[in-house]
């Protein structure tokens, strides 16, 4: 939803919405929300035809198709049986391009305390900061790919806060910067 009013700068609530476990605070997702969401087998967000139908103010559409394959791919990995470590994953897949990749933004996202999103990654071997290095390393790698991507633009992308940062921390995970990486190819180490 947060993307969604940041995307077109209107204020859409969704006409339903669907979780498949009982919510502990529905108050505060009603006014989020502007709606109550109710129970289902599967998550579901539903909007209005009119509020489906408009466009990102910053729609691109050779934008749209560099990313949608993937994007579709990640969504299809979210099933009931979900580990947290996968849910950070998508969370961070949303909140990366904010800015705003923090362990709170991310617990706050999937609806927990930082500290309860701590101890079910720590449950399945998991540290917040390994599973951020490595959702941003994944997508530096893909943007490279796209040789029209700047390294500022990745950069941005990955909620850095300059490139220079986003070129020490790509230097950190692969012994390489991300200009010599996009001259060698791109393939997943």
């Amino acid at each position: 939803m947060q993307l969604v009013r940041l995307a077109t700068r209107s204020e859409i609530n969704p006409s339903e919405i669907c979780f498949p476990e009982e919510l502990a605070s529905s108050i505060e997702y009603r006014r989020y929300l502007g709606i109550t969401p109710t129970y289902a087998e599967v998550h579901s967000v539903t909007f209005s035809a009119s509020d489906a139908a408009r466009l990102f103010l910053t729609f691109n559409e050779s934008m749209w198709s560099f990313f949608e394959p993937n994007l579709r791919g990640r969504l299809h990995e979210l099933t009931d049986d979900t580990t947290t470590s996968v849910r950070v994953r998508s969370a961070l897949l949303e909140l990366l391009p904010t800015g705003n990749s923090s362990v709170r933004a991310v617990a706050h996202k999937l609806g927990v305390s930082a500290r309860t999103l701590q101890r079910k990654l720590h449950i399945e071997g998991e540290r917040f900061q390994q599973t951020l290095n490595q959702v941003r390393l994944d997508l530096a790698l893909h943007y490279l790919q796209d040789k029209s991507m700047s390294s500022a633009e990745i950069s941005l992308l990955l909620g850095f806060d300059d490139p220079n940062s986003f070129i020490r921390a790509f230097h950190t995970w692969t012994g390489t910067t991300p200009h010599n990486r996009r001259g060698i190819g791109c393939s997943i180490p």
